[in-house]
């Protein structure tokens, strides 16, 4: 199935051949027009194959290798190419340097650049082009002997199809399982455990057959929830790691790890966070109960079960466990009763389960041809939930009977002997478009149960050049990844995590597997650190996943392994848990390995204990992707600058980072620079921020001083969007520059940090502007829904706060503006649903300013925090929507609340011992102050 890795490349190598730039460059360095259109010609009878291949590969094994053998011919071409448009821009940015002035500067910065080289200049480009025309034809030749056809094969889509959208939650359509689910949920509610302290239900059945499903809706039923004091979700897998089962536990009940590992601390602090609570925890896809843990190798099932199960057992009576397994000597070891075993869906369940995504709004009377032909789909299902979902979601977009009768007498149905793989999801991958089934296969690098962050996998997919925006399409490459991503989603290649890991996403064991039947031996993962890698000479993607291993000559030998794949694009490493401790990096694979790896797309060393990197970096011509973060690094060298290509360069909570490049304007394709958490970083390098006019996400901006980074460079910066924080705002001395910064045209923005430093308490620059000028010229476009302002030192808000004209916030937060005496008109703000006001120790009283002619209509979170001198609060004013109101350490505060409160659902009240609370019909949670004294309640 490697077609899914070659199609899409195909495309991009049509596209860089097409390219004018390109061409020119070539025609400069003497290389005929000729020799290129010969090897368009090659790839193109390569393409014209490809559909008929794809089919046949199924039940002849020697196409399948033949694809195989074209794939690395075809990723050996578009690196050439890539190679050759990088050298083209090195020369671009060369000549654009020496017509600015040839200066002595610009001579040794392209002198330097000029150094910077690959192994690939020893070769001349014509004889790598012939060699690789020689290649293809032979390839070409091939194709008689295997009886491929042009134009034969099943048609597919030729690019991905607008999202899917529905109203039906991803997992709310089950059917089938009515009595299991009534009577799940009657054991959840009820409190009788058969005479245990805590009851448990196990789930078992074949992958696919909807166990994690019907989990998720008893996790999320609303009387459920209501029922039990505290929930968790863990997904267990294949490995039953006791200390990372029982960090997860406290995570999902907001309870952070005090300890990295020590099962013993955690397994304490489990049992006090949920004693004489009632507690429900769902342990999803249990393989094993094992443990895996150091110390515990010897363990059996059982024992490693009671060891996770004591401090669960603190818990109130009625708690609950329920899991899911494949295997009943699971659910035996736990003792579950009652267990469920689902078996196969009836033919009218099945029906019944297609119909709802195959047609979802659409009446299916109105399609009884199709009827007849999806009965007999759904029957090849084989009952199992996940098949006919997926092929549910794959016929929605098909309406003609022809397409419905493709699927139906697909030769896919009639596999290699010896493949495990669903036919129907096979064929739910082989409609995909060509771009989506690359990203798809891409995804196989990625351990089982991988929790997938939308935005990462989208920058990973663009640095490898998977997104394929069409001509004249006007639509940014994340869009275009969004959309992928979206479809993939809509079709059950992906579906949503469970938990509270944010907009997390996972794909389905059966799901999984297919990915790594796709991929095959272009994708290598590593999961072990007791066994060496076997890396194929035909990886181009490589993933390792890394445990607490501190052996530097286990992890020299592990990397060193991956040299075999001459032509690998991607090299990333994974924790397994964000707090463990940086893994050791042998110094001779920075020296020694990383600078042969001169094919790299995506390279990732997050939480390596590495302090800095070789100058040899700058070899890597064809980076787009560079992935530092969480290691010890204190500056990175200026080769780095000879990224021409790089897209994305993360380096989140590089505590040591003190030093950005100096010619971070020479990286001209940088769409994404993540510099939060570098606690060390106090400025930026003042020489060609603003020339980043590709940049789109930039998390910081740090105002330099003197001859530093200026505000006014933001004004070039156009694209950017999302969340910006701009740190240092004491160092704006100049109101012209913060009217350059162009605030008022990044309608891109979503939220926006304005941050003066601590010490800040001036309200005067040294220019003789006052800050309040300088904020009033960096009013933010209307588009903005987040502001916050920190240790702003002047003495009155700026005019657009409080304008409704102006802004649209949906969240304010303003901090420490110590100098300001009064509060703006928020309650103009007609879109305002939060409002945070602290450290504001001007302040003495809230009144009809706070309002102006209007009132917080939206409102429904308002706290007041740290006020020290704030004495009464005139509540002139109406907050119909309010349902949350804190007030904390006031001490000043008196008076009473006010009665018109009627909406609030929670009220807290901390360290205000002179405030009076009037009758309110709300739980009110009240703090003793220093002096043991609570709030009077009237």
């Amino acid at each position: 199935m490697a077609d899914a890795l070659l199609s899409a490349s195909l495309q991009v190598l049509f596209e860089r051949l097409a390219s004018p730039e390109l061409i020119n460059f070539i025609r400069r360095r003497n290389l005929s027009d000729e020799l290129l259109n010969e090897l368009k010609r090659k790839l193109v009878v390569v393409l014209n194959v490809l559909d008929d291949a794809e089919v046949k590969q199924f039940s002849n094994p020697n196409v399948k290798e033949w694809l195989v053998h074209v794939t690395g011919a075809v990723y050996d071409a578009e690196d050439l190419l890539d190679e050759i448009a990088t050298d083209a821009l090195r020369c671009k940015m060369e000549a654009a340097d020496s017509q600015t002035g040839g200066t002595l500067k610009a001579w040794k910065w392209n002198k330097f650049s000029a150094s910077v080289k690959t192994p690939f200049a020893i070769k001349s480009m014509e004889s790598r082009v012939r060699g690789m025309i020689d290649l293809l034809e032979k390839i070409a030749l091939e194709k008689v002997g295997l009886g491929l056809a042009e134009g034969g094969g099943e048609k597919r889509s030729p690019r991905p199809r607008s999202p899917i959208s529905t109203s039906l939650e991803d997992d709310s359509i089950v059917v089938g399982r009515d009595e299991i689910q009534k009577e799940m949920v009657e054991w959840l509610l009820s409190d009788n455990t058969t005479g245990d302290k805590m009851g448990v239900m196990s789930m078992v059945g074949m992958g696919g057959s909807g166990k994690t499903t019907l989990a998720r809706l008893l996790y999320n039923d609303e009387e459920v929830k209501k029922h039990f004091d505290l929930q968790a979700w863990v997904c267990v897998s294949t490995e039953f790691l006791l200390i990372k089962l029982t960090k997860t536990i406290l995570e999902e009940i907001r309870s952070p790890p005090t300890s990295a590992d020590n099962l013993n601390l955690l397994q304490l602090q489990l049992k006090e966070q949920l004693s004489n609570k009632k507690f429900l925890l769902v342990l999803d896809d249990v393989w094993n109960l094992k443990p895996r843990d150091e110390g515990y190798m010897e363990l059996s099932d059982r024992e490693g079960w009671n060891i996770l199960r004591t401090p669960l057992l603190a818990a109130a009576e009625g708690s609950k466990i329920v899991v899911t397994s494949r295997d009943q000597s699971v659910a035996t070891t736990m003792r579950a009763v009652p267990t469920h075993h689902l078996g196969k869906l009836s033919s009218e369940d099945s029906w019944s389960l297609f119909k709802k995504h195959a047609f979802q709004d659409r009446d299916s009377n109105a399609f009884l041809e199709l009827e007849r032909i999806g009965r007999q789909i759904v029957d090849k299902c084989q009952g199992l939930p996940l098949a006919v979902k997926a092929l549910g979601c794959l016929l929605y977009s098909k309406v003609e009977k022809r397409e419905w009768d493709d699927v139906l007498k697909s030769e896919i149905w009639h596999p290699q002997s010896g493949s495990e793989i669903l036919p129907s999801l096979i064929l739910s991958y082989h409609h995909l478009s060509l771009p989506l089934k690359h990203c798809f296969a891409y995804c196989s690098i990625f351990p089982q149960d991988h929790q997938f962050y939308k935005e990462k996998l989208i920058l990973l997919w663009m640095a490898e050049g998977l997104l394929h925006p069409q001509q004249n399409e006007g639509r940014r490459m994340e869009e275009i990844g969004e959309s992928y991503f979206d479809e993939l989603l809509a079709k059950s290649f992906f579906q949503k995590s469970i938990g509270r890991k944010g907009s997390c996403f996972v794909m389905h064991d059966l799901i999984h597997e297919l990915a790594q039947h796709v991929s095959g031996d272009f994708c290598a993962r590593v999961e072990d650190d007791d066994k060496l890698p076997k890396v194929s000479e035909k990886a181009h993607h490589f993933l390792y996943f890394n445990s607490d291993d501190y052996n530097d000559l286990v992890a020299f030998k592990n990397f060193e392994a991956m040299t075999k794949a001459k032509s690998l694009r991607t090299f990333l490493g994974v924790k397994p848990m964000e707090d463990y401790p940086r893994y050791t990096l042998s110094k001779r694979v920075l020296q020694d390995i990383l600078p042969k790896m001169w094919c790299l797309r995506v390279l990732s060393l997050c939480a390596y204990d590495i302090t800095d990197l070789p100058i040899s970096i700058g070899n890597l011509k064809h980076l787009r992707h560079l992935d530092l973060s969480f290691t010890r690094i204190k500056k990175l060298p200026e080769s780095v600058c000879c990224l021409y290509n790089l897209q994305t360069m993360m380096l989140i909570k590089c505590s040591r980072l003190n030093e950005l490049p100096s010619k971070m304007g020479k990286l001209i394709n940088l769409r994404y620079l993540d510099i939060h958490g570098c606690g060390s970083l106090r400025e930026m390098s003042s020489h060609g921020i603003g020339q980043l006019k590709s940049l789109q996400r930039l998390t910081q901006f740090i105002v330099g001083q003197n001859n530093g980074l200026r505000i006014g460079e933001l004004g070039e910066l156009s694209e950017i969007r999302g969340k910006l924080y701009i740190s240092n705002m004491e160092n704006v001395v100049s109101v012209n520059d913060a009217s350059r910064a162009n605030m008022k045209d990044k309608s891109y923005l979503d939220e926006l940090i304005f941050d003066w430093g601590d010490e800040c308490t001036n309200g005067v620059t040294q220019s003789g502007a006052t800050t309040h000028d300088i904020l009033n010229k960096l009013q933010p476009h209307p588009n903005l829904k987040q502001l916050s302002i920190t240790n702003y030192p002047g003495e009155g808000f700026p005019n657009w706060l409080g304008d409704p004209s102006v802004l649209n916030l949906v969240s304010l937060e303003l901090r420490g503006c110590g100098n300001c005496s009064t509060l703006p008109p928020l309650g103009q703000l007609t879109q305002l649903k939060y409002l945070q006001i602290s450290r504001m120790n001007g302040v003495e009283c809230v009144g009809d300013e706070f309002y102006g002619n209007a009132s917080f209509q939206f409102l429904e979170t308002l706290s007041f925090e740290d006020m020290q001198n704030w004495e009464k609060w005139l509540c002139c004013g109406e907050f119909p929507r309010l349902q949350k109101l804190f007030i904390r350490r006031c001490p000043k505060l008196t008076g009473k609340l006010p009665e018109q409160l009627l909406s609030l659902v929670e009220l807290q009240i901390h360290e205000c011992p002179q405030l009076l609370m009037a009758s309110l019909t709300v739980p009110v949670i009240l703090e003793s102050t220093s002096n043991g004294t609570t709030p009077a309640l009237n």
